[in-house]
């Protein structure tokens, strides 16, 4: 039964048999209402043959600062039934979160709890983000959208700075599989200054049977209408170039264009898996801008606007998506 269910419940922990070269990490964004206060917390597990354990990873993205928190494998609890995982006192939900980190330099505390929350869509064929791959077998990685977006009520004391994040707003992905793609572009962002608006975007170099190929998925949620790229949708992209700190993306399917102009932000070090192991160092920003223009073939504008403390990684060889 649980073989079944997490494939349709992508947000629950996947990796109850795998216990070699294997990681599962779940991405927490969280923003203040006044957007002076930006921060990701990343829960999960890594484990290969001889050794693993569970971690928690912190990035204040308006410092940059970023810290590592490690703890034994066996500190790792989990549901089976929803979202829902214990790593020492540290407790993670669809509905929140609860933080105890101490380490010799930092102390972190506090609960936030997520309301409004609106879900990624799901259907029989398409349970996640992933569409149809999600009953792919052997795929390196998987990718999972849980809240697309959410409001916010409770606090971080962090270092003493006591931060209150009511009214806010909050997002959840995560990512499980062996290693994270050779390379990537991925973007979030639902800070617009239209309301209930929400943006991913990620490209990336998937092995797959020894072979590789670019996979894209992307979507943009502007109110109550829901827009999908992806590759499995016959979306492409038609159009990547990086010059300094701008990334300008085109996506096309044959009913609309998806435009994207970043302007590359300051970021922290976050550590990655490779074959299960946290041994990769990625940059990732969350004070990036992105403008985004919707356009609906042959060129009526659909939505125009720009987002703030967008998250942000390019990753290895990136610059081999540029077209």
């Amino acid at each position: 039964m649980y073989l079944i269910k997490r494939i349709f419940n992508p947000e629950i922990f996947q990796g109850k048999y795998r216990h070699n070269n294997y990681f599962e990490g779940w991405y927490y964004k969280i923003i203040d209402k006044a957007s002076e206060n930006i921060i990701a917390v990343i829960p999960g597990v890594a484990v290969s043959k001889n050794r693993g354990h569970s971690f928690i990873q912190f990035i204040d993205a308006k410092t940059g600062f970023t810290e590592y928190f490690n703890f034994p494998r066996k500190e790792f609890s989990y549901s089976e039934r929803e979202l829902e995982i214990s790593i020492m006192d540290n407790y993670f939900s669809r509905a929140g979160m609860r933080l105890e980190l101490n380490s010799q330099n930092t102390s972190i505390y506090g609960e936030i709890d997520f309301t409004d929350i609106v879900p990624f869509p799901k259907s029989l064929l398409n349970p996640g983000i992933m569409g149809p791959y999600s009953f792919v077998p052997f795929m390196e990685c998987h990718h999972g959208i849980i809240n697309i977006h959410s409001r916010l009520k409770g606090f971080i004391n962090y270092n003493g700075k006591h931060i209150a994040f009511n009214e806010g707003s909050g997002y959840v992905e995560k990512d499980w599989g062996k290693s994270f793609p050779h390379s990537w572009i991925w973007l979030q962002c639902n800070s617009f200054k239209t309301r209930d608006t929400s943006l991913m975007f990620s490209i990336a170099s998937i092995p797959w049977l020894g072979r590789e190929f670019d996979g894209l998925i992307a979507f943009l949620k502007v109110g109550g209408s829901f827009f999908r790229f992806a590759t499995y949708t016959g979306a492409r992209l038609k159009c990547l170039k990086i010059h300094e700190k701008i990334l300008n993306i085109e996506v096309e399917d044959r009913k609309s264009v998806l435009c994207l102009k970043v302007a590359v932000g300051g970021g922290g070090m976050l550590k990655a898996p490779k074959k299960g192991l946290m041994e990769v160092e990625i940059t990732e920003s969350i004070t990036s801008t992105v403008e985004v223009l919707l356009v609906e073939k042959p060129g009526k504008i659909i939505f125009h606007d720009t987002g703030e403390n967008t998250g942000l990684e390019l990753a290895g060889n990136f610059k081999k998506f540029a077209i």
